[in-house]
Protein backbone atom coordinates (compact mmCIF):
# COMPACT_ATOMS: atom_id res chain seq x y z
CA UNK A 1 0.00 0.00 0.00
CA UNK A 2 1.59 3.29 -1.12
CA UNK A 3 0.86 5.47 2.27
CA UNK A 4 1.11 2.88 4.66
CA UNK A 5 4.60 3.40 5.76
CA UNK A 6 4.49 7.16 5.52
CA UNK A 7 1.76 6.89 7.84
CA UNK A 8 3.55 4.92 10.06
CA UNK A 9 6.41 7.65 10.16
CA UNK A 10 4.21 10.25 10.86
CA UNK A 11 2.42 9.01 13.98
CA UNK A 12 6.01 8.12 15.22
CA UNK A 13 6.82 11.56 15.26
CA UNK A 14 3.59 11.88 16.96
CA UNK A 15 4.28 9.33 19.58
CA UNK A 16 5.10 11.70 22.61
CA UNK A 17 2.24 14.31 22.45
CA UNK A 18 -0.67 11.72 21.65
CA UNK A 19 1.04 9.77 25.04
CA UNK A 20 0.27 12.59 26.87
CA UNK A 21 -3.20 13.63 25.28
CA UNK A 22 -4.50 10.49 26.58
CA UNK A 23 -2.65 10.51 29.72
CA UNK A 24 -4.31 13.55 30.47
CA UNK A 25 -7.42 11.58 29.42
CA UNK A 26 -6.78 9.27 32.09
CA UNK A 27 -5.55 11.79 34.68
CA UNK A 28 -9.02 14.07 34.24
CA UNK A 29 -11.33 11.08 35.07
CA UNK A 30 -12.57 10.76 31.75
CA UNK A 31 -11.82 6.92 31.35
CA UNK A 32 -15.58 6.39 33.60
CA UNK A 33 -16.96 8.84 30.63
CA UNK A 34 -15.37 6.59 27.58
CA UNK A 35 -16.28 3.33 30.08
CA UNK A 36 -20.14 4.00 30.32
CA UNK A 37 -20.29 5.13 26.35
CA UNK A 38 -18.43 1.59 25.29
CA UNK A 39 -20.91 -0.32 27.97
CA UNK A 40 -23.90 1.77 26.78
CA UNK A 41 -23.96 -0.43 23.20
CA UNK A 42 -22.74 -4.15 24.60
CA UNK A 43 -25.28 -6.47 25.69
CA UNK A 44 -22.54 -7.96 28.37
CA UNK A 45 -20.25 -6.45 29.88
CA UNK A 46 -18.57 -9.50 31.80
CA UNK A 47 -14.85 -11.18 30.81
CA UNK A 48 -14.76 -10.11 27.34
CA UNK A 49 -12.06 -11.04 24.63
CA UNK A 50 -11.17 -7.63 22.93
CA UNK A 51 -9.49 -6.14 20.48
CA UNK A 52 -8.59 -2.47 20.25
CA UNK A 53 -7.35 -1.90 16.40
CA UNK A 54 -5.56 1.34 16.20
CA UNK A 55 -4.15 0.92 20.13
CA UNK A 56 -1.76 4.07 19.53
CA UNK A 57 -0.63 4.69 23.41
CA UNK A 58 -2.79 2.21 24.73
CA UNK A 59 -5.95 4.02 25.83
CA UNK A 60 -8.45 1.46 25.48
CA UNK A 61 -6.13 -1.29 27.26
CA UNK A 62 -5.87 0.60 30.03
CA UNK A 63 -9.46 1.18 29.94
CA UNK A 64 -10.93 -2.27 28.95
CA UNK A 65 -8.17 -4.12 31.28
CA UNK A 66 -8.73 -1.74 34.52
CA UNK A 67 -12.66 -3.50 33.92
CA UNK A 68 -10.66 -7.64 33.84
CA UNK A 69 -11.55 -7.45 30.13
CA UNK A 70 -8.46 -9.92 28.28
CA UNK A 71 -7.66 -7.04 26.02
CA UNK A 72 -5.57 -7.56 22.45
CA UNK A 73 -4.19 -4.57 21.11
CA UNK A 74 -2.62 -3.97 17.80
CA UNK A 75 -0.44 -0.90 15.94
CA UNK A 76 1.38 -0.60 13.02
CA UNK A 77 3.29 1.86 14.46
CA UNK A 78 6.05 -0.29 16.82
CA UNK A 79 6.73 3.47 18.88
CA UNK A 80 3.34 3.33 19.39
CA UNK A 81 3.07 -0.12 20.56
CA UNK A 82 6.31 0.30 22.79
CA UNK A 83 4.64 3.55 24.41
CA UNK A 84 1.28 1.25 24.93
CA UNK A 85 3.29 -1.26 26.79
CA UNK A 86 4.83 1.55 28.66
CA UNK A 87 1.51 3.55 29.63
CA UNK A 88 -0.30 -0.26 30.52
CA UNK A 89 2.69 -1.24 33.01
CA UNK A 90 2.66 2.35 34.88
CA UNK A 91 -1.47 1.67 35.25
CA UNK A 92 -0.63 -1.69 36.23
CA UNK A 93 -2.69 -3.45 33.50
CA UNK A 94 -1.58 -6.46 31.89
CA UNK A 95 -2.50 -6.61 28.08
CA UNK A 96 -1.49 -8.43 24.57
CA UNK A 97 0.53 -5.95 22.12
CA UNK A 98 0.92 -7.47 18.24
CA UNK A 99 2.42 -5.57 15.66
CA UNK A 100 -0.21 -5.57 13.02
CA UNK A 101 -1.71 -3.49 9.82
CA UNK A 102 -5.61 -3.32 10.81
CA UNK A 103 -6.24 -3.68 7.07
CA UNK A 104 -4.88 -7.37 7.11
CA UNK A 105 -5.62 -9.32 10.49
CA UNK A 106 -3.78 -12.75 11.23
CA UNK A 107 -6.32 -13.85 13.79
CA UNK A 108 -8.70 -16.98 12.86
CA UNK A 109 -11.97 -16.24 12.77
CA UNK A 110 -14.69 -15.61 15.10
CA UNK A 111 -11.45 -14.40 18.35
CA UNK A 112 -12.96 -11.47 19.90
CA UNK A 113 -16.08 -10.57 21.55
CA UNK A 114 -15.79 -6.91 21.13
CA UNK A 115 -13.69 -4.69 18.79
CA UNK A 116 -13.02 -1.15 19.48
CA UNK A 117 -11.24 1.47 17.40
CA UNK A 118 -10.46 5.43 17.78
CA UNK A 119 -9.45 7.64 15.34
CA UNK A 120 -7.68 5.02 12.88
CA UNK A 121 -10.36 4.37 10.43
CA UNK A 122 -10.03 7.67 9.03
CA UNK A 123 -6.50 7.11 8.09
CA UNK A 124 -6.44 3.88 6.32
CA UNK A 125 -5.89 3.18 2.16
CA UNK A 126 -8.35 0.36 1.97
CA UNK A 127 -11.04 1.11 4.58
CA UNK A 128 -13.37 -1.38 3.20
CA UNK A 129 -11.31 -4.02 3.33
CA UNK A 130 -10.34 -3.40 6.80
CA UNK A 131 -13.95 -3.50 7.78
CA UNK A 132 -14.31 -7.04 6.21
CA UNK A 133 -11.56 -8.39 8.28
CA UNK A 134 -13.01 -6.64 11.28
CA UNK A 135 -16.15 -8.42 11.20
CA UNK A 136 -13.99 -11.86 10.18
CA UNK A 137 -12.44 -11.95 13.44
CA UNK A 138 -15.71 -11.07 15.38
CA UNK A 139 -17.85 -13.39 17.21
CA UNK A 140 -21.20 -14.10 15.71
CA UNK A 141 -23.45 -11.70 17.99
CA UNK A 142 -20.06 -9.84 18.75
CA UNK A 143 -19.83 -5.93 18.37
CA UNK A 144 -17.73 -3.70 17.09
CA UNK A 145 -17.47 -0.10 18.77
CA UNK A 146 -15.46 2.83 16.56
CA UNK A 147 -15.07 5.92 17.52
CA UNK A 148 -14.03 8.26 14.46
CA UNK A 149 -14.39 11.64 12.53
CA UNK A 150 -14.44 13.51 8.86
CA UNK A 151 -11.25 14.58 10.01
CA UNK A 152 -10.21 15.69 6.34
CA UNK A 153 -13.66 16.23 4.32
CA UNK A 154 -13.78 19.95 4.52
CA UNK A 155 -10.34 19.60 1.49
CA UNK A 156 -13.18 18.15 -0.55
CA UNK A 157 -16.43 19.03 0.31
CA UNK A 158 -17.92 22.86 0.57
CA UNK A 159 -20.14 22.61 3.23
CA UNK A 160 -17.42 21.25 5.38
CA UNK A 161 -15.17 23.40 4.16
CA UNK A 162 -17.76 26.31 5.08
CA UNK A 163 -18.24 25.06 8.53
CA UNK A 164 -14.63 24.17 9.14
CA UNK A 165 -13.48 27.76 8.59
CA UNK A 166 -15.59 28.91 11.33
CA UNK A 167 -14.28 26.30 13.75
CA UNK A 168 -11.29 27.92 15.76
CA UNK A 169 -7.35 25.58 14.67
CA UNK A 170 -7.29 23.36 17.92
CA UNK A 171 -5.29 22.65 20.63
CA UNK A 172 -1.79 22.35 19.62
CA UNK A 173 -0.06 21.49 23.14
CA UNK A 174 0.32 17.45 21.96
CA UNK A 175 1.85 18.32 18.49
CA UNK A 176 5.38 18.51 20.31
CA UNK A 177 6.06 20.80 16.82
CA UNK A 178 5.11 18.19 14.84
CA UNK A 179 4.22 19.61 11.22
CA UNK A 180 0.35 18.31 10.49
CA UNK A 181 0.91 19.08 7.38
CA UNK A 182 2.27 16.00 6.75
CA UNK A 183 -0.76 14.43 7.08
CA UNK A 184 -2.73 16.51 5.87
CA UNK A 185 -1.02 16.05 2.13
CA UNK A 186 -1.43 11.95 2.73
CA UNK A 187 -5.08 12.84 3.73
CA UNK A 188 -5.63 14.51 0.17
CA UNK A 189 -4.82 10.80 -1.31
CA UNK A 190 -6.66 8.74 1.63
CA UNK A 191 -10.26 7.16 -0.01
CA UNK A 192 -12.38 8.32 3.27
CA UNK A 193 -11.34 12.21 2.81
CA UNK A 194 -13.68 12.26 0.01
CA UNK A 195 -16.78 10.39 1.79
CA UNK A 196 -19.44 11.67 4.06
CA UNK A 197 -19.33 9.54 6.87
CA UNK A 198 -21.04 7.71 9.11
CA UNK A 199 -22.56 7.22 5.88
CA UNK A 200 -20.21 5.28 4.46
CA UNK A 201 -19.56 3.62 7.23
CA UNK A 202 -23.44 2.07 7.49
CA UNK A 203 -23.73 1.65 4.10
CA UNK A 204 -20.20 -0.82 3.86
CA UNK A 205 -20.58 -2.44 7.14
CA UNK A 206 -24.24 -3.45 6.08
CA UNK A 207 -22.72 -4.52 2.54
CA UNK A 208 -20.21 -6.49 3.82
CA UNK A 209 -22.82 -8.53 6.28
CA UNK A 210 -23.32 -6.95 9.65
CA UNK A 211 -26.57 -7.29 10.58
CA UNK A 212 -26.75 -4.51 13.22
CA UNK A 213 -25.41 -0.96 12.65
CA UNK A 214 -25.95 2.34 13.77
CA UNK A 215 -24.42 5.63 14.11
CA UNK A 216 -24.44 8.11 17.15
CA UNK A 217 -23.67 11.94 17.42
CA UNK A 218 -25.28 12.35 20.41
CA UNK A 219 -23.08 14.65 22.26
CA UNK A 220 -20.41 14.26 19.39
CA UNK A 221 -19.11 17.72 17.29
CA UNK A 222 -21.40 18.36 14.92
CA UNK A 223 -23.15 21.06 13.32
CA UNK A 224 -26.59 21.47 11.66
CA UNK A 225 -27.74 23.83 8.60
CA UNK A 226 -30.08 24.75 6.16
CA UNK A 227 -29.37 23.77 2.50
CA UNK A 228 -32.25 24.11 -0.06
CA UNK A 229 -34.56 24.81 2.51
CA UNK A 230 -33.84 21.27 3.76
CA UNK A 231 -31.90 21.42 7.25
CA UNK A 232 -29.13 19.03 7.54
CA UNK A 233 -26.72 17.91 9.98
CA UNK A 234 -22.93 17.55 9.32
CA UNK A 235 -20.97 15.52 12.13
CA UNK A 236 -17.52 15.80 12.64
CA UNK A 237 -16.95 13.08 14.68
CA UNK A 238 -19.39 10.07 15.45
CA UNK A 239 -19.29 6.46 17.02
CA UNK A 240 -20.28 3.60 14.27
CA UNK A 241 -21.79 0.38 16.53
CA UNK A 242 -22.11 -2.58 14.40
CA UNK A 243 -22.74 -6.31 15.26
CA UNK A 244 -21.54 -9.33 13.53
Amino acid sequence: MRHLEAIKDYWTMRVDGYSCSILDELGSGKASHWLDIINSYLTSTSSLEVLDIGTGPGFFPIIMGNEGHKVTAIDYTEAMLDMAKRNCEQFGISAHFCHMDAQRLSFPDDSFDLILSRNLVWDLERPRKAYREWLRVLRPGGRMIIFDGNHYLHLFDRDYAIENQKRESGDHRYLKGVDTNIIKDIARDLPLSRERRPQWDINTLIELGARLVFADIRGMDSCRKVLNGEPISLPFSFIVVAEK
